[in-house]
């Protein structure tokens, strides 16, 4: 007799369990986020305004979180007691460190095509300035919502002649700016095997003194690092800009006015290899290369161009609702 199997009973294979998660969009009361008036990119659009009720606490406890913030708040020393501070300062360190890594690497593989065809330092220096143009953007992306992306004492310090960064975190910045150039120079120099003079010849940062003089550095360094500051305070920093382009375009454009002085500098005249616009970035290819010339330039040019910009961006200020009358 033929056993019957009831297809009921008989055993089923255990059903596929689907996962499923409790995951959802962070809300954004938990998140993070310290509003920064001189982020590059935001164009003041994270900043702290008017209306909001702890704008005056702020202007005493974090000065350059809130919008047109005064210079007691400015140039008071409290903010040094802000650990999140000091960890952004670190932050802009690390970044710069990883960029002075990243574009040496690059720099030093296309040396040798200044001489490989009949372009000169076009070539290279236009790979350089194409590279600058891609890390700018993303470090500003990257960067922008945490320590306001300055990667260079240039930013830095004009933002702070314009009320946008408080005295200690421009110190921070710069200190941090600097060490991390070091670090990333020096790490870039043991990747190579070591020899300072591979990094001698870095665009941006190379001067030959028997073909360029100092009067001629300067000039081309201050102008060229006013030119990065007058678009950059336009582009990434002025809250009209929120709405003609928003804080997503400003970072691409930004990166690509820095690109476009790095170019016109190193296209210039032989012997020199684009402007700086980053003392930090070359004080630190420069030490490892066991070569200074000229790296006062780097600093009293760019310095200059912070104190022209100051002048200008004060004698017409950019947000004031002026009418004009005959």
């Amino acid at each position: 007799m033929e056993k019957i199997i009831d297809l009921k009973t008989a055993e089923e294979p255990a059903p596929i369990r689907r996962w499923r998660t409790l995951s959802a969009p962070i809300n954004p009361s938990n998140i993070n986020s310290q509003p920064f008036v001189g982020r590059i990119g935001g164009n003041q659009l994270h900043a702290v305004s008017q209306s909001d009720p702890d704008y005056e606490k702020l202007q005493h406890t974090n000065p350059d979180a809130v919008q047109s913030p005064k210079w007691a708040g400015i140039l008071s020393l409290r903010p040094f007691k802000d650990i999140h501070l000091w960890r952004n300062a670190c932050l802009e360190g690390v970044g710069l460190c990883c960029w002075v890594f990243i574009a040496g690497l690059i720099a030093h593989g296309t040396a040798d095509l200044s001489s490989a065809t009949s372009l000169g330092p076009i070539l290279p220096v236009g790979i350089a300035a194409i590279v600058q143009f891609l890390i700018i953007t993303l470090f500003i992306f990257s960067l922008g919502p945490v320590t306001g992306a300055h990667l260079t004492p240039l930013i830095t310090f004009a933002t702070f002649l314009a009320k946008l960064t408080s005295l200690p975190r421009m110190i921070l910045y710069i200190t941090f700016q600097c060490i991390g150039g070091v670090v990333g120079a020096y790490i870039l120099r043991a990747a190579l095997g070591g020899d300072p003079d591979v990094l001698v010849y870095s665009p941006g940062c190379y001067v030959n003194p028997t073909e360029v003089p100092a009067k001629q550095v300067f000039a081309l360094e201050t102008m060229g690092s006013l030119f990065v500051l007058f678009l950059a305070f336009g582009l990434g920093l002025d809250p009209r800009n929120q709405g003609s382009f928003g804080p997503a375009l400003g970072p691409f454009l930004v990166g690509f006015s820095s690109a476009v002085a790095l170019f016109a500098g190193g296209v210039a005249r032989p012997g020199y290899l684009g402007l700086s616009c980053n003392p930090a970035r070359c004080l630190g290819l420069m030490a490892a290369a066991h070569r200074f010339t000229y790296h006062w330039v780097h600093w009293v040019g760019d310095l200059t161009a912070c104190v022209v910009h100051a002048f200008i961006y004060y004698a017409v200020p950019p947000f004031c609702n002026q009418r004009i009358q005959d």
